[in-house]
C-alpha cells in the first residue's frame, strides 16, 4: 500500500508537468519508477506504456477526425508497428539475458540498456530544446525540413507539410525509429515526435501537435499489447499512475495555458536534463556501486 501511495503522488507530480507543459511526462515516469521506487525496469517500462493509452485515448476521442488528417499518421503507424515490436522484443530479451559483466560487477543487461539509451535521448532532447530557444533569441532560427528534402519514391503531399510532399520510406523510417525508442523505453514517443515532425520533417506546429496526439495513441494501445503479451504491466502499477496522474493533469492544465512556446520548450529541456541527471546517479550506480562524484 505504501508504494502505490508513493506511486500515485509520483502520476500526480508528472500529471502536474504534463498539463503545466503539454508534455506527457511518461519521459520521466520510467526513471523514476526504476530509480527512486526500485521497481523492476521491464515493469516501469510496460506499466508506463499501458497508462498512456488512457489519457491518448481520451485526447483523440477529443478531437473529431477527418479520413484527411488520419492519413499521414496511417503511414507512420507502419514503421510505428514494426518499431514496437522490435524495441519491446529487445527488451525482452535483455531481460532473458541476465546479468553482464562490467567493470568488475554482475549488472542486469536490460537496466543498462534502457538507462543508457534513457541517458542519451534525454541529454540530447534536453540540450537541443535549450539551444532552441538560445538561437530564437539571437534572431536565428534552426532550418527545418532537412528529412523531408530526401526524394526517395514513392513521393506523395500531405496538407500539414510546409513544402507540401516527403517521400513515404522517409516517413516510414520516422515512425520506425519512434515506435522502436516507445516500446524500449515506455514512453509515448510524443517527445522525440514532435521535435522530429517539426524540424526534420518541416510539418506545421499544431499540425504536429495532432499528428503526435494520433501517432501517440497507436503507439501506446501497441506498446500495451504487446507489454502485456511479455508480462510487463502491473495493473495495480498502471491504476495508481493513472488515478494520480488525471488529478495532478487537471489542476495544473489552466497554469499552463498562461505559458508561451520558448518558456515551456525551456522547462522541458531544464526537466529533461534534471531526469538525465537522475539516470546518470543509477548508471553510476550499477557500474561503480557507488554514487557519482
Amino acid at each position: 500500500m505504501g508504494v502505490l501511495l508513493l506511486v500515485v503522488l509520483c502520476g500526480f507530480g508528472v500529471g502536474c508537468l504534463a498539463g503545466l507543459l503539454g508534455v506527457g511526462g511518461s519521459f520521466l515516469l520510467v526513471p523514476i519508477l526504476h530509480v527512486m521506487l526500485d521497481i523492476r525496469i521491464e515493469i516501469a517500462v510496460g506499466s508506463t506504456a499501458c497508462q498512456l493509452l488512457g489519457p491518448s485515448t481520451a485526447a483523440v476521442l477529443a478531437r473529431k477526425l477527418t479520413l484527411q488528417q488520419l492519413r499521414l499518421p496511417l503511414i507512420l503507424a507502419g514503421g510505428i508497428l514494426v518499431g514496437v515490436i522490435l524495441g519491446t522484443s529487445l527488451l525482452q530479451e535483455a531481460g532473458e539475458f541476465g546479468d553482464i559483466l562490467v567493470n568488475g560487477r554482475l549488472v542486469p543487461a536490460n537496466a543498462l540498456l534502457v538507462l543508457s539509451v534513457y541517458l542519451l535521448l534525454l541529454t540530447t532532447i534536453g540540450t537541443f530544446a535549450l539551444f532552441e530557444v538560445w538561437q530564437l533569441n539571437r534572431g536565428r532560427a534552426i532550418p527545418r525540413g532537412s528529412l523531408a528534402r530526401l526524394k526517395i519514391g514513392p513521393i506523395d503531399s500531405f496538407f500539414e507539410l510546409e513544402n507540401g510532399t516527403v517521400s513515404i520510406p522517409v516517413l516510414s523510417m520516422f515512425g520506425l525509429v519512434t515506435g522502436l525508442t516507445a516500446g524500449l523505453l515506455g514512453i509515448s514517443g510524443g517527445l522525440i515526435l514532435i521535435p522530429g515532425l517539426i524540424y526534420l520533417l518541416g510539418m506545421k506546429s499544431r499540425q504536429a501537435i495532432l499528428v503526435s496526439l494520433i501517432v501517440v495513441w497507436i503507439t501506446s494501445l501497441q506498446g500495451t499489447i504487446f507489454h502485456a503479451l511479455h508480462h510487463n504491466v502491473d495493473l495495480k502499477l498502471v491504476c495508481a499512475l493513472m488515478f494520480g496522474g488525471t488529478i495532478g493533469a487537471r489542476l495544473s492544465s489552466e497554469f499552463g495555458a498562461n505559458l508561451n512556446g520558448p518558456s515551456i520548450r525551456k522547462s522541458i529541456g531544464w526537466l529533461s536534463l534534471l531526469a538525465a541527471a537522475l539516470v546518470l546517479f543509477q548508471l553510476a550506480n550499477l557500474l561503480t556501486g557507488t554514487q557519482p562524484g
